[in-house]
C-alpha cells in the first residue's frame, strides 16, 4: 500500500461529530445512555463523541475478532470492561459498518442485558457492502470513496491510525 491521500480533513470530522453529539443529546435527554466503543477503530470517534454530548454519558469498551471466511464467520468478544446496559439506551459505536454481520453479532449478545434500546452509529457507512439486515441511526460519514480507509482511529496493517483525519490508503 502507498500513502495516504486525505479525503476527510480534521475540521470536518470536528464539525460533524458537534452536529452528532448535539442530536444524540437531543433524542435521549433526560435518559440513562451509554456508548459502546468498538476497539479499536472507533476509539477516536468515541472520545470525541463523548466530549460533544453536553450530557452525562456512560461509555464501555468491547474489542470483536472475527476469523474464517467465506462462507462462515467466528466471531470473538472481549470486554475491555464490565458493560452493563440493563434499561439503558445504548448506542454501539462502529468505525466502518460495511457487512454489518460484526453489528448484527454485537446487537444480539447485548440484547440479552435488555437495554431500553439499541441501536448502531457508524462512523463510515457503506450500505453497497451489508450482508445482513443492518441500517445504523446515526452515520457520521455517508459517501466515500471505495478503498482502504485510514487515520482517525483506523488503522492498516498497525499503521496509520494516528493521522487526524480520514484518509484513502493507494497503492504502491
Amino acid at each position: 500500500m502507498g500513502t495516504p491521500r486525505e479525503i476527510v480533513p480534521p475540521e470536518a470530522i470536528a464539525e460533524r461529530v458537534k452536529a452528532l453529539g448535539r442530536k444524540i443529546a437531543e433524542d435521549y435527554a433526560g435518559k440513562d445512555l451509554v456508548l459502546v466503543g468498538i476497539l479499536k477503530g472507533a476509539t477516536f470517534f468515541l472520545a470525541d463523541l463523548l466530549r460533544a454530548i453536553p450530557m452525562s454519558v456512560r461509555y464501555e469498551l468491547v474489542n470483536v475478532t472475527k476469523s474464517g471466511g467465506g462462507h462462515y464467520e467466528v466471531i470473538e468478544l472481549a470486554f475491555a470492561t464490565r458493560i452493563h446496559i440493563t434499561g439503558a439506551h445504548t448506542l454501539i459505536l462502529k468505525d466502518i459498518c460495511h457487512s454489518g454481520v460484526t453489528e448484527n453479532y454485537l446487537l444480539t449478545h447485548l440484547a440479552q442485558q435488555q437495554p431500553a434500546s439499541l441501536e448502531v452509529v457508524a462512523m463510515v457507512n457503506k450500505p453497497e457492502l451489508r450482508r445482513v439486515a443492518l441500517e445504523p441511526k446515526y452515520v457520521l460519514l455517508d459517501h466515500v470513496p471505495d478503498g482502504r480507509l485510514v487515520g482517525y482511529g483506523m488503522e492498516h496493517e498497525g499503521k496509520w491510525g494516528n493521522l487526524p483525519g480520514i484518509y484513502l490508503l493507494g497503492e504502491s
